[in-house]
């Protein structure tokens, strides 16, 4: 994952080589890794092994910092989503 690519949680996850070789990296089920996948989001309780699994594996583009940098930026959009729904309601 180059650090130009757009942040997603799906490019984390494909950065490892896809869901079977994440999960198996972070000692979670495969089917729950796909989940993660198809949803673009990483739950904060896995951030942590996320980073250490990187490091191990010397992903240098997946740090603690971007995994969670990835989430904000995606809560931030979502907030923006949401007040533009909400702005043009009368």
């Amino acid at each position: 994952m180059a650090a130009s690519d757009s942040p997603s949680h799906a490019s984390i996850i494909d950065a490892f080589g896809g869901p079977a070789a994440y999960a198996a990296a972070i000692g979670i089920p495969d089917s729950h890794a796909r989940a993660m996948k198809a949803r673009d989001s990483i739950g904060p309780a896995y951030w942590r092994r996320t980073a250490l699994a990187a490091a191990a594996r010397k992903l240098a583009a997946v740090t603690f910092e971007r995994v969670a940098l990835t989430a904000a930026i995606a809560a931030e959009q979502r907030l923006a989503d949401n007040e533009k729904i909400a702005g043009g309601r009368s």
